[in-house]
């Protein structure tokens, strides 16, 4: 059960209440789509979003608690993925369903490119929080991943590091729009890179029987 948000004076908030806080959130998410985060102010975010800075204030302590609830909002949303995980994947559905798999996951990417980059970034520079957030949001994907490896594949001995690996991999990969590597004439988009991350997740899972 999802806890009850309240403001920075611990008090319920209603329906206006939650507007305003979402708006705060919106309006500093679009400033980061082109900019730092640390070189935008409460002042500016407070502007755009039409409330006072003491209004700011009543919702969140600083930008970087914003950012915070944004990245804590976006986590939430990762219903689709565990969905496919929970399903049934064998020998006869398995390209099928990793494509699945890697769709969703580049879609979540897309759908929350601000919130997972700052996530990662406060995360990388350790930032407890953001790395708090990470490893909770991250830790069921990777052991249902991992278990799945281990059940199609039962020769391997590490499926639960590989797991983390082709996380990293598909991660890195989905936080970019158009990957710098060229080889000839030949760019190496995002979409080409999944498809190659596509074929290793089955062929690393086809090692074992059904």
């Amino acid at each position: 059960m999802t806890a009850e948000i309240r403001n920075q004076h611990g008090q319920k908030m209603g329906r206006k209440g939650k507007e305003t806080r979402q708006k705060i959130m919106d309006v500093t998410l679009k400033m980061l789509e082109n900019r730092s985060y640390k070189d935008i102010t409460v002042s500016e975010v407070a502007q755009e979003a039409g409330v006072s800075s003491s209004s700011f204030y009543v919702y969140f302590e600083d930008i970087e608690d914003v950012l915070f609830a944004c990245v804590k909002a976006a986590a939430l949303d990762l219903g689709d993925l565990h969905e496919i995980l929970d399903e049934d994947w064998d020998h006869e559905n398995l390209t099928a369903q990793v494509q699945r798999f890697v769709d969703t996951y580049n879609q979540l990417w897309a759908k929350y490119q601000v919130e997972l980059r700052i996530r990662n970034l406060e995360a990388d520079q350790g930032n407890v929080r953001f790395l708090n957030v990470r490893v909770e949001t991250t830790r069921d994907i990777l052991q249902k991943l991992g278990k799945k490896i281990a059940r199609l594949n039962p020769s391997l001995e590490h499926p639960y590091q590989i797991s983390i690996g082709v996380h990293a991999a598909m991660g890195a990969i989905a936080a970019q729009h158009e990957i710098g590597i060229t080889r000839g004439a030949s760019k190496q988009t995002r979409k080409l890179l999944s498809a190659g991350i596509v074929e290793m997740i089955c062929e690393i899972m086809k090692g074992g029987p059904s």
